[in-house]
């Protein structure tokens, strides 16, 4: 006996499959979703590279500013300290932009697994106390 439903453009619904469930208390199921929306994955690695990089930057910009690289002992000592800057500043703040990306990701793949959530808890009435 099907007991399937016809739309009117033309779509066959089909009822879905009987299958082995779990049943879970409401309660036990709101502390999942809070577990879930409290869940973060910072990316530590990204974070830890851009604070090494913007630290030398600003290590070196601080030796050129107060006269510690002699240009004496090395004749282009000023312009290799300047590429350093340049080159440390970029990545660092490169490196920051992925690790904000990164973080976003993360967050959007808890958010994905809590809408499937209330996807499935729309499925049920629930008293309301």
């Amino acid at each position: 006996m099907s007991t399937s439903l016809k739309m009117s453009q033309g779509y066959e619904v089909l009822k879905p499959k009987s299958d082995k469930a779990f049943p879970i208390p409401c309660n036990e199921w709101d502390v999942l979703k809070e577990q879930l929306e409290a869940l973060t994955t910072e990316p530590w690695f990204f974070h830890t590279v851009a604070s090494l990089l913007l630290g030398a930057a600003l290590a070196t910009l601080i030796a050129i500013w107060t006269g510690a690289i002699s240009t004496t002992t090395v004749p282009n000592a000023n312009v290799v300290a300047w590429a350093v800057v340049a080159v440390c500043s970029i990545t660092g703040f490169a490196t920051l932009y992925f690790a904000h990306k990164e973080r976003g990701v993360h967050r959007a793949k808890a958010q994905t697994v809590l809408t499937h959530m209330r996807l499935i808890e729309e499925r049920f009435e629930r008293e309301e106390i």
